[in-house]
């Protein structure tokens, strides 16, 4: 079986070429058969260049910067294996979630990283006001769209490829708020999901502002309630 892996790129020129690189030793010590697809979401510095430099990928690029979710969007588009798996280009989830995901996706169609779980291992943990955020968001989205998920916003997340296109050709958000997105129009469409306990340690390099993301991010939340209809898949 083939895995395509998508990882999408913001300004990553600094870190991509060492990551990517861990992940390729990753494949290979465990003989994964694969294909590496890295989206640069119209970076601002030269992260198409590097990324168009690195042998063995396969290096995709648009303008301007649609958002992470655009990106995975992206990827998922092109993708060519009989699974497709997304991840954050900064490694923040143990590669070694790939292997175990690997095991899962016969028996599910769609695996969840989740750092909330039991069996979840932080490494290092989220300052206190990101933290009290994320609590937040996930309490928020349980209650609106009738879940009962520990997380929805971990980076990693996999799924059999024909499902994985479906769900894109459904998707309607770019921004954080798309993976709540995608468990959403799976659940509506009776996808069989799992969550996976991950190890997974913070990224205290982000630039994200919480506050601005959280507000971008609840109305987004409505955004997709309202578009229910739009989520179930062509018969």
């Amino acid at each position: 079986m083939k895995l395509s892996i998508v990882i999408p790129c913001y300004n990553e020129a600094q870190d991509i070429v060492s990551n990517v690189n861990k992940v390729k030793d990753y494949l290979l010590k465990h003989e994964i058969k694969h294909e590496l697809i890295l989206v640069n979401d119209g970076s601002k510095d030269n992260t198409k260049e590097v990324i168009e430099g690195i042998p063995d990928v396969i290096a995709l690029s648009y303008e301007p910067n649609r958002g992470k979710g655009g990106a995975v969007k992206y990827g998922i588009e092109h993708a060519t294996g009989d699974y497709v798996l997304f991840m954050d280009a900064d490694l923040s989830t143990d590669l070694s979630a790939i292997s175990e995901a690997l095991e899962l996706l016969p028996h599910y169609d769609f695996i969840i990283g989740s750092r909330h779980a039991k069996s979840s291992v932080i490494k290092k943990k989220q300052p206190p006001l990101r933290v009290f955020i994320g609590w937040g968001c996930r309490v928020t989205v349980n209650t609106a769209f009738r879940l009962k998920l520990k997380d929805t916003q971990c980076g990693f997340k996999a799924l059999k490829t024909d499902i994985a296109k479906k769900i894109a050709s459904k998707q309607l958000i770019n921004d954080f708020a798309f993976d709540v997105e995608y468990i959403y129009i799976a659940k509506l469409n009776k996808v069989s999901m799992y969550e996976l306990g991950i190890t997974w340690q913070d990224d205290r390099g982000s630039t994200v502002s919480p506050i601005k993301s959280s507000l971008k991010f609840f109305k987004d939340l409505a955004f997709i309630r309202k578009n229910k209809k739009k989520y179930y898949f062509d018969e």
